[in-house]
Order: C-alpha cells, then structure tokens, then sequence
C-alpha cells in the first residue's frame, strides 16, 4: 500500500479504535506496521503492544489489555485478528468499550468479512476501514508498479504488462510473485520482459523448493545437485541466497504460526500462497525444522550474504559451504 495511502487513514492523528476488513492483506500488514511505527516509533514494546486472535482468545481477554495502562509508552496497541471467528454474543460484549474507549489504548479490530455491528460501534469514537484486493487492470496494474517501488525497481511497459497477466488479483500473493521477481532481478534497476519470463517460471521456484526439502530431509547430496542447476542455469549466487533465504523466511513463519491449530488456509492467508496444496508443501517442509533453529539459520544466512558481497571466494564454494552448514542445524 504506498506510504501517501497509509498516512491518509492517520491524518487527524491516533483513533481510540478501528476496525480494519477486507480481504486484501498486504494493505492490513502495512496500515498495522505504520500504526506501530506512529506510536513506538523504534523502540521495542512487548509490554505495551498486545496481539490478539479472536479464534483463540475471548473478549474478556482484550478488554483486559485494552484497559491496562501503558506501561513505557503513552499509548498501549492491542491488536485483534479475525475478529470474525466471535458470535454475536462474544462481539456483543464488545459494544460498551466501543462507545467508552480507554484514551491510553490503540484497540484494533481486523477480520476478512466485515461485521456490522462492529463497524457500527467503531465508527462513534474511531475510524472503519475496508481493504479489497485489486480488482481491474489499472488497480492491478498500479499495485504492481508500487511493489515494485518497495524494491526500488522499475518495469519496462512490455515487462510490466506481461508481469499483470500473472498475478492473479489476490494481494498477498501478487507481493509474494514480486518480490520473488526483485530478488531475482537483484542487480537490477530496470526489469524488462525477458526478466520477467525467467523470474516467474516454476522451474527456479520448483528447485529452490526442493534444494530447502532436501536439506531437511538430510539429503545433501541431492540438495547440493539442485544448487549447481540454479547456478548453471545461471542465476547469479546473490540471487540464489536471496531465494534460499525467502524459502526460511516462510518455513520460520509457518512455525510460528502453529500449522496444527491454524490449518493449511491459515497458512496460505498469512503467506499469500495460491491454494491450500503449496500450504500443506511449505507446513510438511516446515515440520522437519525445529523453531529454535531457524536464528541460526538466519545467522548462517546473514554471514553468506556477507560473504558473497565482499569476499574472494567463488560463489559457488561459499553456497555449498551454507547448505553443509544448514544440514548441520536441522531438526
């Protein structure tokens, strides 16, 4: 969502209360990140920032956090998601905090659809909000050009147009396929069409995929096999880190998620995958790592970066030399 968007919901300052819907939710993640930042800036707030999901956790819970005082900050953030999952009688003790909210509490309501009587209750001391995917070409086509600003990247209009007939109008993923596209086009600033073609083709996606299976599954042999291809097909090493990298970053928050409570469509929501098969692909990758390895892979991840940016060592040796490390970390 461009940053010019974002500011426009917090133009009159902070609200008490809102509640954001709708099933575009890349636009949520960077409406949430925003709010964060306005209120702690860059500060570390575990105390003073309560996230809450409504699948889990009732409305006595959130009350309780949104009435708690601020502890280091002015403002406490108490954020509920898929406050959907509630009925009418949980939502409905809701309805008194809404027309009296706490001044040092930042409640926020997220769901996919919207509910009414939520909507009505929030708009009397703070601000609703509906978030929809991109639907029309131009809204498609315009989303794309600002992800790729993320990446400060630009598309050729063949690269771009070609890029649109891709994505598939749903946000989260469309920002997925990008990114995967700026990673690819690392060293790029312009992206032209034969990028595009060869960033997008499930070829490179299908063998980084198996190269972190592979890993897991204490197969080095075979992982290393998938590395030279990648190399030889000729992606630059920095590129292959960064797609290797994408692929942790997904297995690290499918962890994080809890795949046997949120189920395969929770984990294709959170990362915007395009069907519940890639979901129960990354959940099984993701059960043969324990979540408290996943900083040391990171860390490994981190030093290769470094690596390949300033040292003498060919790339291809200090790629093997990674996957050996990672072998070492699984489990």
């Amino acid at each position: 969502m461009p940053p010019e968007d974002v500011q426009v919901i917090f133009k009159n300052g902070i609200a008490p209360l809102y509640y954001f819907h709708g099933e575009n939710t890349r636009a949520l993640d960077d409406v949430l990140a925003h709010l964060r930042e306005q209120l702690f800036a860059e500060d570390e707030a575990d105390f003073d920032c309560g996230r809450f999901d409504a699948q889990t956790h009732t409305p006595a819970d959130v009350l309780m956090a949104a009435r708690t005082m601020p502890l280091c900050f002015g403002r406490r953030l108490v954020v509920v998601q898929r406050v959907d999952a509630w009925l009418d009688d949980d939502l409905q003790k809701c309805a008194d905090y809404c027309l009296k909210p706490s001044p040092a509490t930042c409640l926020v309501f997220v769901s996919t659809p919207e509910k009414k009587k939520l909507s009505g209750w929030v708009k009397k001391n703070g601000t609703v909000r509906s978030f929809a995917n991109p639907r029309w070409d131009r809204d498609i086509r315009d989303f794309a050009v600002a992800e790729l600003a993320r990446y400060k990247k630009k598309a050729t209009a063949a690269a771009l147009e070609l890029l649109c007939q891709e994505l598939n109008g749903n946000a989260q993923t469309m920002a997925g396929e990008i990114e995967k596209l700026s990673l690819y086009c690392l060293d790029l600033n312009t992206i032209d069409e034969a990028d595009v073609e060869q960033a997008l083709s499930a070829g490179h996606r299908n063998t980084i995929f198996t190269l972190v299976d592979s890993i897991g599954a204490g197969r080095l042999e075979h992982s290393l096999g998938c590395l030279k291809q990648l190399l030889d097909d000729g992606m630059a090493p920095l590129q292959v880190l960064a797609m290797i990298a994408r692929q942790f970053r997904l297995l690290a928050r499918t962890c994080e998620a809890d795949p046997k409570r949120t189920g395969a469509s929770g984990i294709r929501q959170l990362l915007g995958l395009k069907s519940d098969f890639l979901a129960n692909g990354i959940i099984k990758q993701a059960a043969k790592w324990s979540a408290a390895c996943f900083g040391s892979v990171f860390e490994e991840l981190s030093s290769a970066d470094l690596q390949l940016k300033s040292s003498r060592k060919e790339g291809r040796l200090i790629l093997e030399n990674l996957l050996l490390r990672l072998a070492d970390l699984r489990g």
